[in-house]
Protein backbone atom coordinates (compact mmCIF):
# COMPACT_ATOMS: atom_id res chain seq x y z
CA UNK A 1 0.00 0.00 0.00
CA UNK A 2 0.87 3.53 -0.53
CA UNK A 3 3.27 5.66 2.11
CA UNK A 4 3.02 8.59 0.65
CA UNK A 5 0.92 12.43 1.29
CA UNK A 6 3.13 13.13 3.95
CA UNK A 7 3.20 16.94 4.40
CA UNK A 8 6.32 19.05 4.97
CA UNK A 9 7.12 20.42 8.43
CA UNK A 10 5.60 24.10 8.92
CA UNK A 11 4.29 25.82 11.44
CA UNK A 12 1.03 24.19 10.75
CA UNK A 13 1.61 20.47 10.11
CA UNK A 14 2.64 17.66 12.26
CA UNK A 15 6.44 16.59 11.96
CA UNK A 16 7.45 14.00 8.92
CA UNK A 17 8.10 11.49 11.23
CA UNK A 18 4.87 11.45 12.89
CA UNK A 19 3.68 10.50 9.02
CA UNK A 20 6.45 7.80 8.71
CA UNK A 21 5.62 6.53 11.81
CA UNK A 22 1.43 6.34 10.50
CA UNK A 23 2.69 4.76 7.54
CA UNK A 24 4.62 1.71 9.33
CA UNK A 25 1.68 0.85 11.05
CA UNK A 26 -0.96 0.72 8.87
CA UNK A 27 1.32 -1.14 5.81
CA UNK A 28 2.06 -3.72 8.39
CA UNK A 29 -1.66 -3.80 9.85
CA UNK A 30 -2.84 -3.98 5.75
CA UNK A 31 -0.71 -6.73 4.94
CA UNK A 32 -1.55 -8.80 8.09
CA UNK A 33 -5.12 -8.54 7.28
CA UNK A 34 -5.76 -7.95 3.51
CA UNK A 35 -9.20 -9.14 3.58
CA UNK A 36 -10.21 -5.99 5.85
CA UNK A 37 -8.80 -3.61 4.03
CA UNK A 38 -10.55 -5.03 1.23
CA UNK A 39 -13.79 -5.37 1.94
CA UNK A 40 -13.45 -1.66 4.27
CA UNK A 41 -11.86 0.36 1.43
CA UNK A 42 -13.33 -1.25 -1.83
CA UNK A 43 -16.98 -0.79 -0.05
CA UNK A 44 -18.37 -3.35 -2.80
CA UNK A 45 -21.66 -5.05 -3.06
CA UNK A 46 -19.97 -8.02 -4.27
CA UNK A 47 -17.94 -10.68 -2.27
CA UNK A 48 -14.40 -9.66 -1.81
CA UNK A 49 -11.47 -12.10 -1.96
CA UNK A 50 -7.78 -11.02 -1.67
CA UNK A 51 -5.37 -12.65 -4.47
CA UNK A 52 -2.21 -11.17 -3.12
CA UNK A 53 0.01 -8.28 -2.60
CA UNK A 54 1.30 -6.91 -5.97
CA UNK A 55 5.60 -5.99 -6.54
CA UNK A 56 5.27 -3.66 -9.79
CA UNK A 57 8.20 -2.17 -11.40
CA UNK A 58 8.05 -0.18 -14.65
CA UNK A 59 10.97 -1.71 -16.54
CA UNK A 60 11.47 1.44 -19.37
CA UNK A 61 11.56 3.47 -16.15
CA UNK A 62 13.58 1.41 -13.79
CA UNK A 63 11.07 2.48 -11.06
CA UNK A 64 9.72 0.02 -8.46
CA UNK A 65 6.45 0.86 -7.29
CA UNK A 66 4.61 0.55 -3.54
CA UNK A 67 2.85 -2.79 -3.43
CA UNK A 68 -0.55 -2.70 -4.43
CA UNK A 69 -3.56 -5.42 -3.34
CA UNK A 70 -4.87 -7.63 -5.69
CA UNK A 71 -8.37 -8.34 -5.01
CA UNK A 72 -11.12 -10.43 -7.02
CA UNK A 73 -14.33 -8.76 -7.23
CA UNK A 74 -17.56 -10.68 -8.06
CA UNK A 75 -15.20 -12.50 -10.32
CA UNK A 76 -13.24 -9.55 -11.46
CA UNK A 77 -9.56 -8.96 -11.30
CA UNK A 78 -9.11 -5.03 -9.24
CA UNK A 79 -5.89 -3.54 -7.68
CA UNK A 80 -6.24 -1.60 -4.69
CA UNK A 81 -4.31 1.47 -3.88
CA UNK A 82 -4.68 2.84 -0.82
CA UNK A 83 -2.96 6.07 0.40
CA UNK A 84 -2.47 7.08 4.31
CA UNK A 85 -2.15 10.61 5.05
CA UNK A 86 -2.50 12.66 8.37
CA UNK A 87 -4.18 15.62 6.29
CA UNK A 88 -4.93 16.05 2.64
CA UNK A 89 -2.56 17.94 1.25
CA UNK A 90 -2.23 19.58 -2.27
CA UNK A 91 0.02 17.29 -3.41
CA UNK A 92 -2.38 14.07 -2.65
CA UNK A 93 -4.08 13.94 -6.09
CA UNK A 94 -0.62 13.71 -7.70
CA UNK A 95 0.49 11.35 -5.92
CA UNK A 96 -2.69 9.39 -6.38
CA UNK A 97 -2.64 10.46 -10.56
CA UNK A 98 1.14 9.23 -10.37
CA UNK A 99 0.90 5.56 -8.75
CA UNK A 100 -2.25 4.93 -10.89
CA UNK A 101 -0.42 5.89 -14.26
CA UNK A 102 2.60 3.94 -13.50
CA UNK A 103 0.98 0.90 -11.99
CA UNK A 104 -1.02 1.09 -15.69
CA UNK A 105 2.05 1.11 -16.79
CA UNK A 106 4.14 -1.58 -15.14
CA UNK A 107 1.07 -4.03 -15.47
CA UNK A 108 1.33 -3.14 -19.51
CA UNK A 109 4.67 -4.18 -19.56
CA UNK A 110 4.18 -7.58 -17.52
CA UNK A 111 1.09 -8.18 -19.87
CA UNK A 112 4.21 -7.36 -23.27
CA UNK A 113 6.51 -10.29 -21.35
CA UNK A 114 3.54 -12.93 -21.96
CA UNK A 115 5.11 -13.75 -25.53
CA UNK A 116 2.03 -15.38 -27.64
CA UNK A 117 -0.68 -14.72 -25.11
CA UNK A 118 -3.68 -12.33 -26.30
CA UNK A 119 -3.84 -9.12 -24.95
CA UNK A 120 -5.85 -8.77 -21.90
CA UNK A 121 -8.10 -6.13 -21.18
CA UNK A 122 -6.56 -3.41 -18.80
CA UNK A 123 -6.75 -4.20 -14.89
CA UNK A 124 -8.82 -1.97 -13.10
CA UNK A 125 -7.18 0.40 -10.14
CA UNK A 126 -9.21 1.81 -7.25
CA UNK A 127 -7.52 4.22 -5.38
CA UNK A 128 -8.59 5.09 -2.04
CA UNK A 129 -7.26 8.48 -0.22
CA UNK A 130 -7.70 7.62 4.02
CA UNK A 131 -7.46 11.01 5.64
CA UNK A 132 -6.36 10.65 9.63
CA UNK A 133 -7.23 14.40 10.78
CA UNK A 134 -8.01 17.88 9.47
CA UNK A 135 -10.17 20.26 8.15
CA UNK A 136 -13.85 20.07 10.47
CA UNK A 137 -15.85 20.43 6.68
CA UNK A 138 -17.24 17.22 5.31
CA UNK A 139 -15.01 15.93 2.82
CA UNK A 140 -16.55 14.64 -0.67
CA UNK A 141 -17.17 11.19 -1.31
CA UNK A 142 -14.68 11.48 -4.06
CA UNK A 143 -11.59 13.82 -5.68
CA UNK A 144 -10.16 13.91 -8.59
CA UNK A 145 -6.80 14.94 -10.64
CA UNK A 146 -7.76 16.56 -14.31
CA UNK A 147 -5.45 16.44 -16.93
CA UNK A 148 -8.36 17.61 -19.21
CA UNK A 149 -9.23 21.36 -20.08
CA UNK A 150 -12.63 22.26 -17.48
CA UNK A 151 -14.68 22.84 -21.47
CA UNK A 152 -13.69 19.02 -22.38
CA UNK A 153 -14.86 15.03 -20.77
CA UNK A 154 -13.12 14.62 -17.88
CA UNK A 155 -9.41 12.78 -18.23
CA UNK A 156 -7.68 11.92 -15.49
CA UNK A 157 -7.77 10.23 -12.35
CA UNK A 158 -10.50 9.78 -9.32
CA UNK A 159 -10.22 8.39 -6.33
CA UNK A 160 -12.28 7.74 -3.16
CA UNK A 161 -11.70 9.53 0.19
CA UNK A 162 -12.39 8.14 3.19
CA UNK A 163 -11.97 10.93 6.15
CA UNK A 164 -12.27 8.92 9.22
CA UNK A 165 -11.90 11.34 11.74
CA UNK A 166 -14.91 12.68 10.57
CA UNK A 167 -16.62 9.13 11.40
CA UNK A 168 -18.11 8.34 14.60
CA UNK A 169 -17.37 5.54 16.66
CA UNK A 170 -20.87 3.74 15.81
CA UNK A 171 -20.25 4.58 12.23
CA UNK A 172 -17.14 2.83 12.34
CA UNK A 173 -18.19 -0.53 14.34
CA UNK A 174 -21.34 -0.70 12.07
CA UNK A 175 -19.23 -1.74 9.25
CA UNK A 176 -18.11 -5.16 11.33
CA UNK A 177 -14.82 -4.80 10.06
CA UNK A 178 -11.82 -5.21 12.61
CA UNK A 179 -9.55 -3.42 10.70
CA UNK A 180 -11.72 0.30 10.47
CA UNK A 181 -11.74 -0.39 14.75
CA UNK A 182 -8.95 0.60 14.97
CA UNK A 183 -9.60 4.01 13.77
CA UNK A 184 -11.66 4.54 16.39
CA UNK A 185 -9.07 6.51 18.55
CA UNK A 186 -9.63 9.36 15.67
CA UNK A 187 -13.76 9.27 15.32
CA UNK A 188 -15.03 12.50 15.67
CA UNK A 189 -17.06 11.67 19.04
CA UNK A 190 -14.50 9.44 20.15
CA UNK A 191 -14.03 9.29 24.57
CA UNK A 192 -12.89 6.43 26.78
CA UNK A 193 -16.12 4.81 27.57
CA UNK A 194 -16.62 4.08 23.55
CA UNK A 195 -13.21 3.37 22.97
CA UNK A 196 -13.15 0.78 26.30
CA UNK A 197 -16.12 -0.97 23.92
CA UNK A 198 -14.21 -1.20 20.62
CA UNK A 199 -11.55 -2.73 22.82
CA UNK A 200 -13.79 -5.02 24.19
CA UNK A 201 -15.16 -5.98 20.74
CA UNK A 202 -11.66 -6.52 19.21
CA UNK A 203 -10.85 -8.53 22.04
CA UNK A 204 -13.97 -11.02 21.59
CA UNK A 205 -13.54 -11.61 17.63
CA UNK A 206 -10.18 -11.35 17.07
CA UNK A 207 -7.03 -14.03 17.95
CA UNK A 208 -4.47 -13.23 20.56
CA UNK A 209 -1.93 -12.39 17.84
CA UNK A 210 -4.58 -10.47 15.50
CA UNK A 211 -6.16 -8.40 18.40
CA UNK A 212 -2.13 -7.47 19.51
CA UNK A 213 -1.53 -6.29 16.26
CA UNK A 214 -4.33 -4.55 16.02
CA UNK A 215 -4.01 -2.66 19.65
CA UNK A 216 -0.56 -1.96 18.89
CA UNK A 217 -2.05 -0.49 15.74
CA UNK A 218 -4.91 1.69 17.70
CA UNK A 219 -2.51 3.29 20.07
CA UNK A 220 -0.12 4.87 17.35
CA UNK A 221 -3.22 6.10 15.98
CA UNK A 222 -4.02 7.75 19.22
CA UNK A 223 -1.24 9.33 19.44
CA UNK A 224 -1.34 10.87 15.87
CA UNK A 225 -4.88 11.99 16.83
CA UNK A 226 -4.69 15.48 15.92
CA UNK A 227 -7.53 16.64 18.38
CA UNK A 228 -4.97 16.05 21.40
CA UNK A 229 -7.29 13.59 23.32
CA UNK A 230 -4.87 11.95 25.66
CA UNK A 231 -6.90 8.94 24.11
CA UNK A 232 -3.72 6.32 23.59
CA UNK A 233 -3.48 6.53 27.50
CA UNK A 234 -6.74 5.02 27.65
CA UNK A 235 -5.95 2.65 25.28
CA UNK A 236 -3.21 1.64 26.80
CA UNK A 237 -4.57 1.18 30.44
CA UNK A 238 -7.11 -1.58 28.60
CA UNK A 239 -4.35 -3.53 26.90
CA UNK A 240 -1.76 -5.94 27.92
CA UNK A 241 1.71 -4.24 28.78
CA UNK A 242 3.27 -6.12 26.07
CA UNK A 243 1.00 -4.80 23.61
CA UNK A 244 1.24 -1.63 23.96
CA UNK A 245 5.23 -1.50 23.91
CA UNK A 246 4.48 -2.75 20.70
CA UNK A 247 4.22 0.29 19.42
CA UNK A 248 7.57 1.66 20.37
CA UNK A 249 9.03 -2.11 18.60
CA UNK A 250 7.26 -1.04 15.32
CA UNK A 251 9.26 2.70 15.81
CA UNK A 252 12.30 1.16 15.93
CA UNK A 253 11.53 -0.67 13.19
CA UNK A 254 11.41 1.97 11.09
CA UNK A 255 14.59 3.00 12.40
CA UNK A 256 16.40 0.02 11.60
CA UNK A 257 13.92 -0.38 8.25
CA UNK A 258 16.62 1.10 6.71
CA UNK A 259 17.19 3.87 4.47
CA UNK A 260 18.28 6.08 7.19
CA UNK A 261 20.33 3.66 8.92
CA UNK A 262 22.01 3.02 5.53
CA UNK A 263 22.46 6.61 5.31
CA UNK A 264 24.22 6.77 8.37
CA UNK A 265 26.56 3.50 7.14
CA UNK A 266 25.77 -0.27 6.36
CA UNK A 267 27.97 -1.22 9.85
CA UNK A 268 25.15 1.00 11.42
CA UNK A 269 22.35 -0.07 9.84
CA UNK A 270 22.99 -3.53 10.17
CA UNK A 271 23.02 -3.12 14.04
CA UNK A 272 19.75 -1.69 14.19
CA UNK A 273 18.35 -4.03 11.81
CA UNK A 274 19.68 -7.10 14.09
CA UNK A 275 18.33 -5.13 17.31
CA UNK A 276 15.19 -5.17 15.44
CA UNK A 277 15.28 -9.20 15.06
CA UNK A 278 16.42 -9.24 18.27
CA UNK A 279 13.41 -7.95 19.83
CA UNK A 280 11.24 -10.04 17.53
CA UNK A 281 12.58 -13.33 18.87
CA UNK A 282 12.77 -12.20 22.62
CA UNK A 283 16.51 -13.52 22.04
CA UNK A 284 20.00 -12.44 20.96
CA UNK A 285 21.12 -13.28 17.61
CA UNK A 286 23.74 -16.08 16.96
CA UNK A 287 26.58 -15.17 15.21
CA UNK A 288 25.51 -17.58 12.45
CA UNK A 289 22.13 -15.21 11.58
CA UNK A 290 24.04 -12.14 11.87
CA UNK A 291 26.39 -13.20 8.76
CA UNK A 292 23.02 -14.48 7.55
CA UNK A 293 21.18 -10.92 7.92
CA UNK A 294 24.07 -9.22 6.29
CA UNK A 295 23.62 -11.57 3.58
CA UNK A 296 20.15 -10.96 3.34
CA UNK A 297 20.55 -7.04 3.82
CA UNK A 298 23.13 -7.07 0.78
CA UNK A 299 21.07 -10.03 -1.62
CA UNK A 300 17.55 -8.33 -1.04
CA UNK A 301 17.45 -4.68 -0.12
CA UNK A 302 16.78 -3.27 2.96
CA UNK A 303 13.11 -2.23 2.63
CA UNK A 304 12.29 -6.40 1.72
CA UNK A 305 14.30 -7.01 4.53
CA UNK A 306 12.63 -4.21 6.54
CA UNK A 307 9.14 -5.52 5.69
CA UNK A 308 9.70 -9.31 6.41
CA UNK A 309 10.80 -8.59 10.19
CA UNK A 310 7.69 -6.73 10.63
CA UNK A 311 5.35 -8.97 8.88
CA UNK A 312 6.46 -13.03 9.95
CA UNK A 313 5.98 -14.20 13.13
CA UNK A 314 8.84 -14.75 15.10
CA UNK A 315 8.67 -18.52 14.33
CA UNK A 316 8.68 -17.72 10.57
CA UNK A 317 11.42 -15.18 11.44
CA UNK A 318 13.88 -17.50 12.77
CA UNK A 319 13.23 -20.17 10.11
CA UNK A 320 13.95 -17.27 7.43
CA UNK A 321 17.17 -16.65 8.70
CA UNK A 322 18.31 -19.66 8.43
CA UNK A 323 17.27 -20.23 4.74
CA UNK A 324 20.01 -18.89 2.17
CA UNK A 325 19.65 -15.64 0.76
CA UNK A 326 17.62 -15.55 -2.48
Amino acid sequence: MGKRGRKRRTENTRPDDEQDDVDLILRHVSRQFPGDVARALLGAAEPVEPLGWVDTQVTGRQRRLDRALSVNVGGERRLLHAEWTLAMSEEIPFRVFEYHCLTALAMADEARASKGAPSPPPTPIDSVVVVLSGREEAWPTYGAYRTSSLDEPFSGVQFRIEAVYQRTVAELTARKSSFWLIFAPLAADADGGKLTQVIETLRACSGERQFAELGAAMVALAEADARERRLADVIKSLLPREVAMQNSIYREGKAAGLKEGLEKGLEKGLALLAHQVERRLGRPLTAEERSRLFERLHAEGPEKVGDVVLDLSADDLSMWLTAPAS
